[in-house]
């Protein structure tokens, strides 16, 4: 993708209320003022105005509000910035992960992704990048069940697994002690996916997602790197494994591994 093509980003409707400025924390007037202001502005098509408004509420006033962001994303990809709006976006969802706002966010987030990929148009070998939320083999096999209810079955299974084992011992012979060994094999290798699935989705809900804010910015094999090793396309999201030195150590969802720049990724 060309940095003028990720710089104008035609005519998408995200389909954002602006929340009403009593969802804010009333801790001044000018807080109020501000985002009215950022409202009125994203309303009259002045879209970078409205993103520094409602920048300035969540840096200057530290306004911690999953609607603030959700809105700075919305002025952000207007504003032709798709980066700095992932990161917004995503930070909405952090905020609050069960907030009305953040499905609005969810939303939004596919929308741009979809934008992105089809300003990028046909992947061609070697080249193609992936505008879509990081992906490896355990966000695709554990990402989607929710940690807490993960662990919860995997302990119901262990609890019924023992219980079965117990049971068995305690029957001297006939069919019931056969359909009790059955039942243990069966229960321990649920115990086993339960156990697995657990871990992953603890191990998924874990990392750390960083979103490129420039076009073209240059991953490095190594931190002594003079030239990059890959040009990365702005609003693409990579998974942060460690920071150090002014430098993130960055793994793609294609697996390939690399450092960038504090300076062109956020980390929400």
């Amino acid at each position: 993708m060309s940095h003028a093509a990720a710089r104008h980003l035609p005519g998408l409707l995200l389909g954002l209320a602006l929340v009403a400025v009593s969802a804010l924390p009333a801790r001044a007037g000018t807080v109020t003022e501000r985002f009215a202001s950022g409202v009125q502005a994203f309303q009259e098509g002045r879209f970078d105005e409205a993103a520094l408004a409602f920048r300035d509420l969540a840096d200057k006033f530290r306004v911690a509000s999953p609607d603030v962001q959700l809105n700075l994303g919305a002025a952000e990809f207007e504003a032709g910035r798709p980066g700095p709006a992932i990161a917004a976006l995503h930070r909405a969802i952090r905020l609050d992960p069960r907030a009305p706002s953040a499905e609005t966010a969810r939303v939004n987030l596919a929308r741009i992704r979809n934008v992105l990929s089809q300003q990028a148009g046909r992947p061609t070998a070697g080249t193609a990048f992936v505008f879509g939320a990081y992906a490896d083999a355990w966000t695709t096999l554990a990402g989607w069940a929710s940690p807490p209810v993960a662990l919860a079955v995997f302990l119901l299974a262990w609890t019924l697994f023992f219980a079965a084992m117990g049971a068995w011992r305690l029957v001297a012979s006939g069919r019931l002690r056969q359909g009790l060994g059955t039942a243990a094999v069966v229960l321990g290798i649920g115990t086993a996916v339960a156990g697995t699935l657990a871990w992953g989705s603890a191990r998924a809900q874990s990392y750390r997602i960083g979103v490129v804010q420039v076009e073209g910015a240059g991953l490095l094999d190594d931190v002594a790197a003079t030239e990059p090793a890959l040009s990365l396309p702005e609003g693409l999201e990579v998974r942060v494994l460690e920071s150090r030195g002014g430098w993130h150590h960055v793994r793609l969802s294609s697996g390939r591994d690399g450092w960038l720049s504090q300076r062109v990724l956020d980390v929400p």
